[in-house]
This record gives structure tokens, C-alpha cells and sequence, in this order.
């Protein structure tokens, strides 16, 4: 599934029945290529918010199931610089500009982030390093060594 594909989706609490808002940005884990949680548009309190991984039951092609409407606690991930993931610039390790994130794939069943989507291609998701409010920074693949010459 495509971040694209899921924001503005509704989530629904599945205890009541209740839209809880929809969907405005995935808050992803770099270090463990795993979205943590999903930030929240329109919350029913008035505000917006976010909801752990661990309380969503499902994503469908409609909306997204959850357990429960409460804020989720995000611990070390910077929910805040992860704004706008898609247009952030994505930087290599050395510095090196690769593009633009066009588009984030991932599993949804497990959060696992599959693939990072740019101009050039994409970039398998255990690269990533981190996400800052200016970029998201990825791990090179070394290039293998030449093979031997037939001579």
C-alpha cells in the first residue's frame, strides 16, 4: 500500500462506530523502517492527534479501523519534523541529494516500510537512517566490487 492511498482516509473506532478524523500523515520509525503511528485531521475532540500502530485494526481501501481514539505516545520518533513526508528531500549519508520522496510503500498489516519511492527509483525502506523537518536521510548501497576480467 502507498502512503498516498491512505491519507485522507477516515478512521473509524471500531468500539463505537465513530469516525475519530482521517487520516493526515504516517509517523514512521527510521531506525526500525516501521510506522509507529498515524497523525490525525479533524480529530472528534476538535483538534488533531494520533494513534499508535498497535490500536489499528485494519486499513482498508475505504478507511482505517482502530481499537481506540486515544493519543498515542511516541517516545523517541520526532512526530513533528515527519510533517509533509512526501516532497521532503532525501539525502544519502554523505550529504548527496537524491530527490524528492515521492511516496512511501508499506505493509498494511505489520507497518513495515517496503520502499521509499523517488525519481530515480526506489530505495528499499531498512535504508532509511532518519527524518528530519528538512529531509530524510537514507543508507548507500555500495556498489559490489568488479567481478574478476575473462581474459
Amino acid at each position: 500500500m502507498l502512503l498516498s492511498q491512505t491519507l485522507g482516509r477516515s478512521v473509524i473506532n471500531v468500539e463505537d462506530a465513530q469516525q475519530v478524523g482521517t487520516v493526515e500523515e504516517l509517523v514512521i520509525d527510521p531506525a526500525a523502517a516501521q510506522i509507529v503511528a498515524i497523525r490525525l485531521r479533524g480529530a472528534r475532540d476538535g483538534g488533531g492527534g494520533t494513534v499508535a500502530w498497535q490500536d489499528i485494526q485494519a486499513v482498508g481501501p475505504d478507511a482505517v479501523m482502530v481499537h481506540t481514539a486515544r493519543t498515542a505516545r511516541l517516545g523517541p520518533v520526532d512526530a513533528e519534523a515527519q510533517q509533509g513526508l512526501v516532497g521532503k528531500r532525501v539525502l544519502t549519508e554523505h550529504g548527496e541529494e537524491i530527490g524528492k520522496l515521492t511516496d512511501v510503500a508499506f505493509d498494511p498489516v505489520d507497518g513495515r516500510v517496503e520502499a521509499l519511492q523517488t525519481a530515480r527509483g526506489p530505495i528499499p525502506g531498512h535504508s532509511m537512517l532518519g527524518v528530519g523537518a528538512y529531509a530524510l536521510v537514507v543508507r548507500v548501497q555500495a556498489a559490489p566490487p568488479p567481478g574478476p576480467v575473462a581474459g
